[in-house]
């Protein structure tokens, strides 16, 4: 058999897949039994988390992005599993300069040099799909980000997709309980979620929309594109230095105004365009003075229908207010799925849990706490989350994140609730004392 035919190479990556799964098994059953003094469901799901991250930094680019990606749904996996998870990082060696360049020529027609007036070999960032380098583009003089697609990453994730397609389709029909699960759904939905990262032409289409839906918005950037200079495998943008969030005061930003960019910034997102960048982290922001913040790495985005939008902007509104009978029929209702034994015990858990939250006031509310706690509540009583709360979760998260860091003081809950009221078209409350 070729070494270069389909099937060789199934055969081969088949292999390593294989031996990196039973090296995950001895670490899931190590982890097991450190943990064993732990919550039985809760060691397991940590265990298995430690597992998984340890075979997708084997296995690489491909798992490495489902891994990362696996960690945005807490609305599917348990709390220990996304957890850990979540510690996933890219993990690879930059590619040689020698396929930059090639892959460069290839796209444009041309030399490099004739593109760029200066391009830096050493790239200033390598992941799993891509790599930047700094350079400057010889037509206007600027300094750019050069974003380029590593040059095996379409055929490795046309054959990794392939296997744990199959995988998934295997376990279901063997395991009733991983039926259940819909597994083989899952890494569907994760593969196609890759697959729209590694398409740069995807990236800057998402620029193209962010830009527009904050051209009113001064204090909210994404990096200039240069149309001349991309391809479906290289983005040239402007390049962002930005300030360190440990020198925010002493390079003249406005840390209070920073924070309510960026609550303004995520609320527009959710409740008003629909558009959300579902990969926010703090190494996807940069800062400004005197209170400006830049979005990078715009290739993963989720999107809300209206119906979505406005039954999140509905449940986190009456969340905010009190009205724990509204969020447990929201979450009811709009569920894709339920197998609940008995609503009104569902329906009385959620009203004390809201009670509670209400009763803490709306300064101390944690958002995307209270959201993790509300899915433990739809877990218990068999009623799967909409898939966009984990992705509104993530992003409140974010926001959250910079407020607890930057201003603590700051009810982010009070920022949060005009848009929330702009999108349902009532009045807001007033603020918190």
């Amino acid at each position: 058999m070729p070494t270069s035919s389909p099937a060789w190479r199934i055969t081969v990556r088949s292999a390593q897949m294989v031996r990196a799964s039973l090296v995950a098994s001895l670490v899931f059953v190590r982890e097991l039994l450190r943990r064993r003094r732990t919550n039985g469901r809760e060691a397991w799901a940590y265990a298995l988390g430690d597992a998984l991250v340890r075979l997708c930094t084997t296995l690489g680019a491909t798992f490495i992005k489902v891994g990362q990606i696996a960690s945005t749904r807490a609305d599917l996996l348990p709390h220990g599993l996304v957890a850990e998870l979540s510690t996933l990082r890219d993990r690879v060696p930059a590619f040689p300069f020698t396929d930059v360049r090639r892959i460069i020529e290839h796209d444009f027609g041309r030399p490099l040099e004739e593109i760029y007036a200066d391009f830096e070999e050493t790239p200033v960032a390598a992941a799993s799909v891509a790599q930047v380098h700094r350079a400057v583009l010889r037509s206007s003089g600027d300094t750019v980000a050069v974003k380029v697609r590593r040059p095996d990453i379409l055929d490795k994730l046309k054959l990794d997709r392939s296997i744990l397609l199959f995988v998934g389709r295997t376990l279901e029909r063997l395991i009733p309980s991983v039926r259940l699960m819909a597994l083989e759904g899952a890494l569907r939905s994760f593969c196609d979620a890759v697959g729209e990262q590694v398409h740069l032409t995807n990236e800057a289409r998402n620029n193209e929309r962010f830009t527009a839906n904050f051209a009113d918005d001064a204090d909210v950037l994404f990096p200039r594109l240069h149309p001349a200079a991309c391809s479906d495998s290289v983005l040239t943008m402007e390049f962002i230095d930005g300030v360190h969030e440990d020198e925010l005061e002493a390079r003249g930003v406005n840390v209070h105004a920073l924070v309510a960019t960026g609550m303004r910034c995520v609320c527009r997102m959710i409740f008003l365009h629909g558009f959300v960048h579902s990969d926010l982290h703090p190494g996807n922001m940069r800062f400004l003075p005197p209170g400006r913040i830049v979005l990078l790495d715009l290739g993963l985005i989720g999107q809300l229908t209206d119906a979505d939008r406005l039954m999140t902007a509905r449940t986190l509104f009456a969340l905010a207010t009190g009205d724990g009978v509204t969020v447990a029929r929201a979450f009811y209702d709009n569920a894709p799925h339920t197998a609940t034994p008995d609503y009104p015990a569902y329906e009385r858990e959620m009203v004390a849990f809201v009670d509670n939250v209400r009763r803490q006031g709306l300064a101390n509310l944690q958002v995307t706490a209270e959201i993790g706690r509300i899915f433990d509540i739809l877990r218990r009583h068999r009623i799967q989350a909409r898939s966009h709360m984990t992705m509104v979760n993530l992003a409140m998260m974010t926001a959250e994140g910079l407020g607890k860091r930057l201003a603590p003081e700051l009810s982010l809950t009070d920022e949060a609730l005009p848009y929330l009221a702009e999108a349902l078209g009532v009045p807001a409350p007033r603020a918190s004392a």
